[in-house]
């Protein structure tokens, strides 16, 4: 195979001894919005981004990535959505039967050979990524960094997705996002099924 902010306190600004006018009003309202800003408080900059994932006659999933945990990762997955890269490509590893286990696809090679040519599996956008260990542990609909089994710092586009959680994974692979939305898509997905589009929601 093969950002929410924490609650601060507002310092450092005090009407004590002055009658409050409407331009101390707009400066306090101009000055909390300002100290909300700093902290992330109700704004969306401060969320996780997330893709929408379409697979051809079987649905769609949402999947949150963890750039806190994996950023070189996301970066270089999220640049490849953008670009247009996974549109197009097929599932070739799916093994559902008869343990759900995980679901493969990123090998921009199934776009052109058929899943039969023993390059598939191989293929990549030509940039290998540095092994990111972090502490998500693999869960059903954690998305994780495909890779060669024997060389840690040789993911690339590839990704695999879990169907039920294998703890034995943990540590070994990237964690890089999780299914928020269409896990039940996840057992569906055969052999061969392509990815119409993955596209950046938020």
């Amino acid at each position: 195979m093969a950002y929410g902010g924490i609650p601060g306190t507002i310092r450092g600004y005090k009407l004590a001894g002055r009658t409050s006018n409407p331009k101390d009003k707009r400066d306090m309202t101009t000055f909390i919005a300002a100290a909300l800003l700093g902290t992330g408080l109700g704004f969306a900059q401060g969320a996780n981004p997330q893709v929408t994932m379409t697979i051809a006659n079987r649905g769609e999933m949402v999947i949150e990535l963890y750039p806190q945990d994996a950023p070189k990762t996301v970066e270089q997955f999220l640049r490849l959505v953008n670009n247009g890269f996974y549109n197009g490509v097929l599932f070739h590893r799916v093994e559902n039967y008869p343990r759900p286990f995980i679901i493969v696809t990123g090998d921009p090679l199934t776009k052109t050979l058929p899943l039969t040519d023993p390059k598939i599996g191989t293929g990549g956008s030509g940039n290998k990524l540095p092994f990111e260990a972090n502490k998500r542990t693999f869960q059903n609909g954690t998305v994780g960094l495909a890779r060669d089994q024997k060389d840690k710092n040789s993911g690339d586009s590839q990704f695999f997705i879990c169907n039920g959680a294998h703890s034995f994974l943990d540590g070994s692979y990237v964690a890089f996002g999780q299914v928020v939305r269409g896990l039940d898509v996840i057992p569906k997905v055969e052999l061969g099924d392509k990815v119409t589009s993955i596209r950046q929601t938020r």
